[in-house]
């Protein structure tokens, strides 16, 4: 569900304001349109219309053509106003164009406004002197002219059409205009947020998303008010950059040879050019810190590493973070010099700021909002729910929650409120029931609480990441410098949640490991709402993937009645007994769970990764593996139990690469160290966990500082094992696993453009009908011979 707006509160609160010589003249500029026969006043519409829509014999791209000319009648109307106004953005109809990106095609939006440049005034001008015409008017619903291209930094507003405007109608558009809007933001690091409109017939609707907030406009019909539409073109062909979404604190540079596109990007009075994108895989998620991290240049030709972000408003930014946990370290004990120890394990931070936008920081609430309170806006389904089936569809005996002999089973039945509490009714059914109000409720909270601030910081080293790090004894080495680090830190009473082979680096100037991205880290004392699931899907504990406590002990005891026969003549008596509700204690991230994270991370590199010198024994085993394990979900089944049973991990040598045995062997003590310890603390669950339980970090050293593993795996080159055809700057595991949030076209089921899932789906079938057909040839052959 996402909030529905008043129009006039859009317009007042979120659209770009009217320039200010404009402001006022809307009705003038409807004077001028009627009289010069813009608009059919008789008829009561657009001239440009001569039915609606939905009469029209076109293609939608041919139809809604006549947008275009009443945009650019209202500018020249308005031009005559005043004509210093210079135009900032146009307006294209073309379906059939799609947007470009140095990713390849994004999407094919029905219609846009684009930046308006001198030279497009120019070509223009030069073919109404030829006579040519308006070149997209010539190819509305047509294919485009060879070589046209579109690129989606140049494009704001995207537009969705439909003739019609039937519910199936609405759901197409309102599904496609939010992926348009979503690779907008995903694609453009310039964009702060972007709007969107969708019109079905004449029912037009206007749309914004941010990083915190997706929303709509009650809808409005642009045929019969008119004088909308005119104050919506209006703001849109003079509107500034920054009134559309750009930051101006981030510029092109230069496209590089690779064809990627660069950046200048300012903080404070400094500015760094990007070298290459280190992750930006979170970007793609809309509602999100959408995390991006670069290579850049300084202005003395350093390289350092710079990220990006979208931060909770009531976070505190990361250099923050880390200077408190470094307080806190400090005062454990000042001769033993835990904040030196873990600072020199940390990434430094040199520069940071929270990015304006004029003279004001930026956010999603009180700069794009115009501190617009979303808490009172009125809750919509994105999509409309689908309808169940009929009755006489239904499968025998599949009861339906209308049903009578299920409504108090029901979770839609009717519920009342009176002084004793909630109860079930026996009246009719209502549309909305008390659980729909509280999911609302919920929602209208979340609208209003989740606003975001953007925030840049710098770091001083560019240390290669765990994921692509090439020696396997360096990756160990790293490992052991970060569980060091994570004593302190947990010594601290802090806690990191996000500990992935992308935050834990290893550092070749200084030969130490270094532990990255503390912006998820928390006091284990702090149970506010950021006491919630966080972290990379792919090394998150098994744990904090279900968020809830997996090694607790069984509550009943058995008699010992093994020995005896029953008494088949035994009747059983009534027993009375009172059961003491025992309170649960809530579900905490502890530091076992990083330490099983950074398990998880040696999981992964000898699973993704072969020895150059040795291949893999078994790559379809360990490929179908790599899938059970690292698949992304937010499930836990396959992991737990690939944690419980570690004294098969040995195992896996079959299908790894010979070389690894070593490795396996400290991956098995790891293991037993990690499940001991949660057994141990959870024993007195659900009264308590046990803390005790946490520290076992010199355990957990133990095997991975043993002379005879590491002198093992000390000539052990890497290559990964899943390599994509194309160059690819952003490491393959940023692309597919940091997606604890998912997009939200991804979750219009039927509705989405194309499925990533399916297509998984699809891979693991094949591989499994590879290995058994390769199974049956051995078989067949083994027979024969």
């Amino acid at each position: 569900m996402i909030p529905e707006i008043s129009l006039q509160d859009h317009l007042n609160h979120i659209w770009p304001p009217l320039p200010q010589s404009l402001s006022g003249q809307v009705d003038n500029i409807l004077k001028i349109l009627e009289d010069n026969g813009t608009i059919d006043i008789p008829n009561n519409r657009w001239v440009a219309f001569p039915v609606d829509p939905a009469q029209a014999t076109g293609q939608e791209g041919a139809v809604f053509q006549g947008l275009t000319t009443i945009f650019n009648a209202v500018l020249a109307a308005a031009q005559q106003i005043d004509s210093s106004l210079e135009q900032t953005f146009g307006f294209t109809v073309n379906g059939n164009v799609a947007m470009y990106s140095d990713r390849g095609v994004s999407s094919r939006p029905d219609g846009f406004n684009k930046i308006y440049t001198k030279t497009e005034e120019k070509e223009q001008s030069e073919q109404e002197q030829e006579g040519t015409g308006d070149v997209v008017k010539q190819n509305a619903g047509g294919k485009p002219p060879k070589n046209e291209r579109y690129f989606v930094y140049d494009l704001a507003n995207p537009h969705q059409f439909k003739l019609g405007d039937a519910e199936k109608d609405e759901n197409d558009d309102f599904a496609k205009l939010v992926y348009d809007m979503e690779q907008i933001l995903a694609l453009d690091p310039c964009r702060r947020f972007t709007f969107g409109t969708t019109i079905e017939n004449c029912t037009t609707r206007l749309w914004f998303l941010s990083r915190a907030t997706l929303l709509r406009t009650e809808p409005f019909d642009f045929m019969k008010d008119r004088r909308q539409l005119v104050r919506i073109f209006l703001s849109l062909a003079f509107s500034s950059r920054d009134r559309m979404g750009w930051d101006s604190t981030i510029t092109l540079s230069h496209v590089d040879r690779f064809g990627q596109r660069q950046y200048l990007i300012k903080i404070n009075d400094q500015s760094y050019t990007t070298v290459d994108v280190l992750s930006d895989t979170a970007a793609d998620s809309p509602l999100g810190r959408a995390t991006r991290v670069w290579k850049v240049k300084d202005s003395s030709a350093k390289i350092r590493v710079l990220k990006d972000v979208w931060l909770e408003s009531d976070r505190l930014e990361e250099h923050k973070i880390r200077e408190a946990i470094l307080a806190d370290a400090k005062a454990l004990n000042e001769e033993d010099g835990y904040d030196a120890q873990l600072e020199k394990r940390m990434l430094r931070p040199m520069a940071y700021w929270r990015v304006p936008v004029g003279d004001e920081e930026d956010d999603t609430g009180s700069v794009m909002l115009d501190s617009y309170d979303l808490g009172k806006a009125q809750m919509v389904n994105l999509i409309t729910p689908k309808k169940p089936p009929a009755v006489p569809t239904q499968s025998v005996g599949m009861s339906m929650p209308s049903d009578k002999d299920s409504v108090s089973h029901s979770g839609t039945a009717a519920v009342d409120q009176n002084s004793d509490g909630i109860h079930q009714s026996k009246r009719p059914r209502p549309q909305r029931t008390i659980l729909d109000r509280v999911f609302e409720n919920d929602t209208q909270q979340q609208a209003g609480l989740h606003h975001r601030y953007h925030y840049r910081i710098v770091f001083e080293q560019c240390a290669t990441t765990i994921h692509d790090e090439r020696s396997l004894s360096n990756v160990f080495r790293a490992i052991v410098e970060v569980v060091k680090a994570l004593y302190v830190l947990h010594s601290a009473g802090w806690v990191h949640r996000d500990i992935s082979s992308g935050n834990v680096y290893w550092f070749d100037d200084d030969h130490t490991g270094l532990i990255g991205d503390f912006e998820y880290a928390t006091r284990m004392t702090d149970r506010g709402r950021h006491n919630v699931r966080t972290g990379t899907p792919f090394f998150m504990a098994a744990e904090t993937l279900v968020h809830r406590y997996l090694f607790t002990p069984g509550n009943r005891k058995l008699k010992d009645n093994a020995h005896k026969k029953i008494d088949f003549d035994l009747v059983k008596k009534s027993v009375s007994k009172t059961r003491v509700a025992v309170p649960i204690i809530p579900f905490a991230h502890n530091p076992l769970h990083d330490l099983e994270s950074v398990w998880w991370i040696i999981v992964y590199v000898l699973f993704f990764n072969d020895d150059d010198s040795k291949n893999a024994n078994d790559p379809m085993r360990r490929q179908m593996t790599m899938h059970e394990l690292f698949h992304g979900r937010l499930d836990v089944n396959d992991r737990e139990v690939f944690l419980r049973d570690f004294n098969r991990l040995p195992d896996a040598q079959s299908y790894l690469s010979p070389s690894f045995g070593p490795a396996l062997e400290i991956l098995t003590e790891l293991a037993e160290v990690l499940t001991t310890a949660y057994i141990n603390s959870e024993k007195k669950y659900p009264a308590g966990i046990d803390a005790q339980y946490f520290m076992v970090h010199n355990d957990f050293l133990d095997p991975l500082l043993s002379e005879e593993y590491m002198d093992s795996l000390g000539d052990i080159t890497l290559v990964q094992v899943k390599e994509n055809s194309k160059k690819r700057t952003t490491s393959e595991v940023e692309r597919t696993a940091k997606r604890s949030r998912t997009s939200i076209s991804q979750g219009l089921n039927g509705y989405k453009r194309g499925s990533r899932s399916r297509r998984s789906t699809r891979f693991v079938l094949i591989l499994l009908i590879h290995y058994h057909l390769n199974l049956s040839r051995r078989t067949q052959s083994s027979l024969r011979n």
